[in-house]
């Protein structure tokens, strides 16, 4: 119970102060720095804290978005994609998604819904699928670290989809398009967001049916997605 209630006493530090040093977390807490460094070391890789790499802030990670819907930088994300996706649902004229990795999963965390015509796709904030499936997980999968990647590409699912190699053709074009895998009928486009330390840490999609995709406007929909993965980058990761 003592090591249980020191670990909450380190994330009841982040209430007030989102963003947060060693040294900072150190005089907080008052705990040993050898101790600190074990506790914040199983926080991060539990997903409860999340490090900066450039920086060394600590802040909250995708399991508190998850638990409480309070990870500040996913809020950030979710703000700066607010400004930016309804204009590409205007130019495309479907639906758009914001989606953040968690585990061996991807997590929905923003949707504009397509208003073209009775036939819509929708996927509502909140939403979890496999990194293995649809578009906007491929693209995470394929731009995550070699060491991150690995252990999801582990046993029979990833044989049977042949996701070694098309995780190699992602890489390499830069993005993911897939057709009839979460949804019959329907198709998706997705690119990678990037953080400043080059690692995946969400993905920007568009989606539709199938039954009016303009398959000559997919260069266009890759650049519209790179354009604004790349502006998001920028302003919140």
């Amino acid at each position: 119970m003592k090591s249980l209630g020191r670990g909450l006493d380190i994330l009841d530090s982040f209430a007030d102060r989102p963003r947060q040093q060693f040294a900072d977390l150190l005089a907080a807490t008052r705990m040993p720095r050898s101790s600190l460094y074990r506790f914040l070391a199983l926080l991060e890789a539990r997903g409860f804290l999340r490090r900066d790499p450039l920086t060394g802030q600590y802040g909250a990670g995708m399991l508190l978005y998850r638990l409480g819907n309070s990870a500040v930088w996913i809020q950030e994300l979710r703000q700066a994609a607010r400004s930016l996706m309804p204009s590409l649902a205007a130019t495309t004229g479907e639906s758009v998604y914001l989606y953040a990795r968690d585990g061996a999963n991807r997590v929905c965390v923003e949707a504009i819904e397509s208003t073209r015509g009775p036939i819509r796709h929708a996927v509502k904030p909140g939403s979890v699928f496999p990194l293995h499936q649809g578009a906007s997980g491929k693209v995470i999968l394929a731009f995550l670290s070699d060491a991150e990647r690995s252990p999801l590409l582990v046993g029979g699912v990833a044989r049977r989809r042949g996701l070694p190699a098309e995780i190699i053709r992602i890489r390499q074009q830069g993005y993911a398009y897939s057709e009839n895998e979460l949804s019959p009928g329907a198709w998706g486009l997705a690119v990678p967001i990037l953080d400043r330390a080059g690692d995946c840490v969400a993905s920007l999609a568009v989606a539709g049916p199938l039954a009016r995709l303009e398959r000559s406007r997919v260069r266009q929909y890759v650049r519209l997605l790179r354009g604004a993965a790349g502006a998001l980058a920028r302003d919140s990761c």
